[in-house]
């Protein structure tokens, strides 16, 4: 038999099983779809301009809560006011750093896993920065 599993994306994944048993001996079998739903998970991340602190949070049920969760950690960090700079919903989300005219810059990037840290350094040159690096790395928030 298959199980399908449906997620908030409205991806499917099919997954082999065993047929399930029953007392009905008469040989013939019957098939049932289940779908699964699989609840979202939310991440962000938080900077401090003031103390160019960035900090995450990751696996939240909400947006919402997996910003105020950074923005807290960011200021409980750098104890200076904190913004929220990025967000994620099932998948992963980093940070990089760049140069442009003597002032450094913060650019995120968010993808799937093994994937965000590269797309902040595509970010970073694609804005015109120079001397780019990662300074948030990469954080998955994933059902």
């Amino acid at each position: 038999g298959t199980c399908r599993i449906i997620g908030p994306d409205g991806q499917q994944i099919l997954y082999n099983s065993d047929p399930p048993q029953s007392g009905n001996q008469s040989g013939t079998s019957s098939s049932r779809s289940i779908t699964v739903q699989v609840p979202s998970k939310f991440g962000a991340l938080a900077y401090s301009s003031r103390a160019g602190y960035i900090t995450g949070s990751l696996n939240h049920s909400s947006k919402a809560e997996a910003q105020q969760a950074a923005i807290q950690r960011c200021q409980q960090g750098s104890k200076t006011p904190c913004k929220a700079i990025a967000w994620v919903r099932n998948g992963c989300v980093a940070a990089a750093e760049g140069k442009i005219k003597n002032k450094f810059v913060v650019v995120d990037g968010a993808g799937h896993p093994g994937t965000a840290e590269q797309i902040a350094l595509q970010n970073c040159r694609k804005g015109g920065l120079t001397e780019c690096k990662i300074l948030a790395p990469e954080g998955c928030s994933l059902p």
